[in-house]
């Protein structure tokens, strides 16, 4: 594939000042969390802007009555509805053969197609890739959810999708979550693009206690090889939970790291 030969070092990190409203009471779900990732991030990588994702868009996911529901708050509503337009404008930017993350608030992998909880509103993962599938962009898809919690809004979602493979690493030690993530993806032949939720709760001095930041790098390889052999070269992340704000950025960046060597074929 010319394009992914083209751009294969290139990372673009999606984004948008509106991430920084302050639509919640909960301090952990702040919004200093995407703020010191672009503090950290932002000089050194491409960042392009997002637009709002459509009501069609979040139908394919969602019922009417949750829509009906945030839309009665409308600040809360306005920046969910970016946030997913951010995971759309990543997984685009994949296609195109850009490694790209969606530096996005709020997060979406609690957000079931009747209901929402856990600081989510609106499935962002699920809303960009049922619009890659609906536009015939890609014919299958894999979700890899790496955060500490089960994303279970995510596997509601795509329950009924046979071409959809929704993998929520859950191994509470290091080795086995590493080992865990190369099983899961070793079982899927091929898809049209690899998804990554990464919640970076799972980190040593997160909520999880468990990951490294050169086990983020790790995750990286693995996936980034799951793209260049059975996705095309296609991948893009987006950001779900993680709140531990001071090494938000370089465990991302890690992630990122690992994502490049993976695709390369670099060990």
């Amino acid at each position: 594939m010319p394009g992914i030969s083209r751009r294969k070092d290139i990372i673009r990190l999606v984004y948008h000042p509106i991430y920084l409203t302050p639509y919640s009471t909960a301090d952990c779900e702040s919004p200093e969390r995407v703020r010191g990732i672009m503090s950290d991030l932002s000089s050194r990588y491409e960042v392009v802007e997002p637009e709002p994702c459509s009501e069609e868009d979040i139908l394919r996911c969602h019922t009417h009555s949750l829509l009906a529901q945030e839309k009665n708050s409308p600040v809360r509503y306005e920046t969910a509805r970016m946030a997913a337009g951010g995971a759309i404008r990543a997984a685009r930017e994949a296609l195109d053969g850009y490694v790209a993350f969606g530096v996005i608030r709020p997060p979406g992998h609690h957000a079931n197609p009747d209901h929402n909880w856990g600081f989510c509103f609106f499935n962002n993962m699920g809303v960009a890739v049922r619009k890659l599938l609906h536009e015939g962009l890609v014919d299958s898809a894999v979700i890899l959810d790496i955060d500490l919690h089960f994303g279970d809004g995510t596997e509601a979602i795509f329950r009924p999708y046979r071409n959809v493979h929704v993998l929520n690493i859950q191994s509470s030690q290091q080795g086995e979550f590493l080992r865990e993530t190369r099983a899961a993806l070793d079982a899927v032949e091929s898809a049209g693009i690899i998804g990554i939720s990464a919640g970076f709760d799972q980190y040593e001095h997160d909520w999880g206690g468990n990951l490294s930041t050169d086990n983020y790098r790790s995750i990286g390889r693995i996936a980034g090889a799951f793209a260049r052999e059975k996705a095309e070269g296609r991948i893009f992340g987006i950001l779900e939970g993680g709140y531990y704000v001071p090494d938000l950025g370089k465990n991302l960046e890690a992630l990122l790291g690992g994502i490049i060597e993976g695709r390369s074929g670099a060990d």
